[in-house]
């Protein structure tokens, strides 16, 4: 099997392949509209894509939140790809890089079935459940 890749996008091509794959599994999968998903926050976030060869198959950004702190968001793997490492792959790049530019805690809000998924790269959940685009999330954070 070919090796994963985790690169950040950095150019229009990336780009357009990390859009697609939100498009996908967001709106076309869990009916999330492309106005919600879409929220205008793109540009001043870092994105990142999960390659398998030539095929974009995971996506994630995180977004700056100031004060030390910064949100991972729009965490996607293609459903033909779940369950073989490729959301650990982009956490752990993403976390790397956040510590790297001085963020000292990670944010997120996690779809209530894929807490766990967070909770063993270290996320702890802060209260409880509430609707985000029609789907319950939890609060986590994490120390970087």
């Amino acid at each position: 099997m070919t090796e994963t890749r985790i690169i950040e996008a950095l150019d229009q091509a990336d780009m357009d392949a990390c859009y697609a794959l939100r498009i996908e599994v967001f709106c076309d999968e869990q009916g999330v509209s492309r106005n919600l998903e879409f929220d205008g926050l793109d540009p001043e976030c870092r994105h990142y894509l999960a390659r398998i060869g030539d095929s974009a198959v995971g996506t994630a950004r995180i977004r700056p939140l100031g004060g030390g702190k910064l949100k991972f968001e729009r965490v996607a793997v293609r459903a033909a790809h779940r369950n073989r490492g490729i959301g650990r792959l982009l956490m752990e790049r993403a976390q790397a890089d956040a510590s790297a530019s001085g963020a000292e805690t990670g944010i997120l809000h996690a779809q209530t079935e894929a807490a766990d998924f967070y909770l063993k790269l270290g996320f702890v959940q802060e209260g409880g459940t509430f609707p985000e685009a029609g789907i319950p999330h939890v609060r986590m954070t994490k120390k970087l």
